[in-house]
This record gives structure tokens, C-alpha cells and sequence, in this order.
């Protein structure tokens, strides 16, 4: 029978959607609708301390918490009200570190493309190093020079200065180098 039970009031219920309420029932309708929102303005203190869920297609509902269930207090939940926004101005000037290398053998271009990678400007002499092995060191500090999105400036015919991303390197003025 519980078939038949919930077939009938499926149909009922396309019944009232199809076919138009007549006024008593619309009265009726809007006398439960009072009760109901008097029964609201009598549970509003309750609901201060109960939990609202929203259901779909419906009121909410409210669920009171028991002391075991209520949440502990949230650190995150604090407004800036109760923390002062604090800046720190520092004065301090990174300091800019420069290396200088005289290489004798491609063996010693790791330890300058290290210093490339943690930031540090570099100057390479390449004074002391045979002409094809100046082209292979040159080739690869340019490359490590490249990766860290720096500049290389050649300061005369066998120095090089190397300068990684933030160093900021500009050219002296011909006017003041002929002085």
C-alpha cells in the first residue's frame, strides 16, 4: 500500500500544480503562512544559537550545537580592528658584492657561473687563458649569464664584467674617461 500511497500523492501534487486553488484554499494558504511566521518571531532568540543550513527549495533550518560541537575560536578570524597594520621601512642598501676572476683553465667556469646564480656581479680577466680557451670560457659565463636574465659588458679587450638580473650597469661618459 505504501506504493499506492506515494503514487497518489505524486498525483495530488501534479493535481494542485495543473489545476487552480480555490479561494478558501488560498485563505487557507495564507493563515498557515501567518502561523508560520509567527512561530519564526517566537524561535529567533533559539536561532541566535543554533546553526542556520539553507535547504534547496525550502526555508532554512536551524540546528543547536551542544558545548561539545561548538568550533574552538579561529586566529584567522580576527578583524583589523584587533591588529594594527604594521610597516617596516628599512634604509638599508643591498649590498652588491662583486668577484673578480683571472681563469687559467675552463675548469674554474663553474665557480663563476655560481656566483652569477646567487647574484653576485662578476669580472672576468681573460689575460691568463689561451685564445680557444678564452672562446669557451667567454661562450659559457654568457650562457649562465643569459639564464639569470643578467648583461655582459666588456670593459676593454680582455675583461669582461658579468652582471646578473638587478645590477644595474652603466657606461661611463667618453668625456669623462678622456680627462
Amino acid at each position: 500500500m505504501s506504493g499506492m500511497e506515494t503514487i497518489k500523492r505524486k498525483f495530488q501534487g501534479l493535481i494542485d500544480v495543473l489545476m487552480p486553488w480555490e479561494d478558501v484554499e488560498v485563505e487557507e494558504h495564507k493563515d498557515a503562512a501567518a502561523e508560520k511566521s509567527q512561530q519564526q518571531a517566537v524561535a529567533k532568540p533559539a536561532r541566535a544559537a543554533a546553526q542556520e543550513y539553507k535547504v534547496s527549495g525550502g526555508d532554512s533550518i536551524y540546528v543547536e550545537r551542544t558545548e561539545a560541537q561548538e568550533p574552538a575560536p579561529s586566529f584567522r578570524a580576527r578583524t583589523r580592528a584587533q591588529h594594527p597594520q604594521l610597516t617596516v621601512h628599512t634604509t638599508k642598501i643591498p649590498e652588491l658584492r662583486v668577484q673578480i676572476y683571472v681563469p687559467e683553465n675552463f675548469d674554474q667556469v663553474t665557480d663563476i657561473a655560481d656566483n652569477l646564480k646567487s647574484g653576485k656581479a662578476v669580472v672576468v680577466n681573460y689575460e691568463r687563458v689561451a685564445v680557444e680557451e678564452q672562446r669557451r670560457i667567454c661562450d659559457f659565463v654568457n650562457g649562465a649569464c643569459y639564464v639569470v636574465n643578467g648583461c655582459a659588458k666588456r670593459i676593454s679587450e680582455q675583461i669582461v664584467l658579468y652582471a646578473p638580473e638587478g645590477v644595474d650597469v652603466a657606461e661611463a661618459m667618453p668625456a669623462a674617461l678622456k680627462d
